[in-house]
Formats: C-alpha cells, structure tokens, sequence
C-alpha cells in the first residue's frame, strides 16, 4: 500500500504572523513613500497642504461656531478646534484610506507575497507623517497664545495611540468585511461625514443634554479627543473616558484577528 502524505497550509501563529510583518517594514516605509507622492504630485503647494486643510477648517468653525453659536471654552476657541481636527483628521485618514487599500493595491497583491496588513499599516505610516506636521502648527499656535505647559502633556502619546489603534482596527475589520460586500465601500465616506457630528471637534461637550454627556464616549474617537484635551488643557475627564479607550484596544484586536482570519482568502475574494 502506497502511504500518502497530506500537507495542510495551517495558518500562522500570531507571534509568526507578527514577525513575518515586522520582516517587511521596509515595504511598509516603501509603501507609505509611494503614497506620499502620489498624494502631492503635479501640486504647486505640495505637502503645504497638509497645513492649508486644518486652517481652512479652523477659520471655518472658529467663524461660524465661535461666532454665531458663541461657544465658550476655558481656553481659545481656536485651539480647541484645532485640538479636535488634529485628531479627527488622524482618524479619518487611517480608516478612510486604509478600510480601502487592498482594492487600490490589487496588482501588488496578486504579483508579491507578503502579509496584507502591511497595506494598511503603511496608511498609518503616512497618517502619522501629516500628523506630526499638524502637530507643530498646533504648538505654535498653543505657544502663540501663552498656554501653560503642565506635566500632563508628557502623557499625549497614550491618547494618540489608542485612536490609531482604533482606527486601524475599524479599518482591518471593514477590509474584512468589504472582500465579501463591496457594497460596503460606499458606506465609508458617509460614515467619516456623519462621525464627525459625533465627535466634539467643534462643539463642547457641556452643550449636549444630560443624558448624551456620557455616552458620547463611548465613541473611542471622543475619548482619545477629551483625554487629548486633558493632557494639554487640563479639561476636566469623564470616568467614561476609560470605557472609550479601551473599546480602542478591543476594536484594534478584532480587527487584528478578523483580517489574518480573512488574509489567505483575499487573492480570490478580489
């Protein structure tokens, strides 16, 4: 009798999967450069508009909020705008651009083999580029205004962290998703526009009726915004912050799992 041997693709462990993705972080850099100029070819401005965007938005609020709502902040109310589309624009770009990166990179995908997430993982890369440059316009106009500097500020990066991971993890879950619904790309720029009237960008919380004023964080976009606020203004915190934070963590993980889940069936699903 001829024995036959069965050899079965069992999927990677997450440790191995981890490593096989930190062994093409040069294709993650790569990628995210590629990106970048795309993003600002044939653009007189280039990546000068990274900073025109958020001011255009700002002088917009600052004018119609600031003025015709008259909302009051213990701080300027540019800074407070400026503090809420410093981190909406984070969020949006990650989930935006990588909810759909494996569709605007299908040749890549069926010529290479590497681990999907690399794809969005170089989105972030480049969200976190504009990021940093928004940043310094944020703390010179902080400066420009003499706020004081607390020991608070020390512990910005635990908020911007949180709402990375959220918004990769929303994203990773969507391309999951997505691969059997392509109906549900359609569905990611309404949820970017509606998301932001869920989010105090623009508005403080203090105007909601009683009743929403904690809820609202359970939006994990709201409560990296609050304790972001915290670390630089001393806004007074929530304790649902800390249901919002970690539905971060736990949104990232998901996604985690829910996209190497999907991932050897992604060349087919295309």
């Amino acid at each position: 009798m001829i024995s036959k041997t069965v050899i079965i693709a069992a999927p990677d462990s997450l440790n191995a999967y981890l490593q096989k993705v930190w062994n093409h972080r040069s294709l993650i850099i790569n990628l995210a450069k590629r990106d970048l100029k795309i993003k600002y070819a044939q653009t007189l401005l280039g990546l000068a508009w990274t900073v025109i965007q958020p001011l255009v938005a700002v002088l917009v609020y600052t004018l119609f909020f600031a003025l015709l709502m008259d909302f009051q902040t213990a701080y300027p109310y540019v800074l407070f705008v400026l503090s809420g589309i410093l981190l909406w624009n984070l969020f949006n770009y990650i989930f935006s651009q990588a909810s759909s990166c494996l569709y605007q990179n299908q040749e890549l995908i069926k010529k290479m083999a590497f681990p999907r997430i690399v794809l969005p993982l170089a989105k972030v890369l480049v969200g976190m580029g504009e990021f940093l440059i928004i940043s310094g316009l944020f703390f010179l106009v902080f400066i420009f205004f003499k706020q004081s500097i607390s020991w608070q500020i020390l512990l910005v990066p635990i908020p911007v962290l949180l709402l990375i991971l959220f918004s990769l993890g929303v994203a990773l879950i969507m391309n999951a998703l997505t691969l059997k619904n392509r109906d549900l790309n359609h569905l990611i720029p309404f949820l970017v526009n509606f998301g932001i009237w869920l989010t105090p960008v623009f508005y403080p919380i203090s105007i909601l009726p009683a009743q929403f004023e904690n809820i609202i964080f359970l939006n994990p976009v709201t409560a990296s915004l609050q304790l972001f606020r915290w670390c630089m203004f001393s806004d007074p915190l929530n304790v649902w912050v800390v249901t919002g934070l970690c539905l971060s963590f736990f949104t990232f993980i998901v996604g985690l799992f829910a996209f190497k889940k999907s991932e050897n069936r992604i060349i087919e699903l295309l």
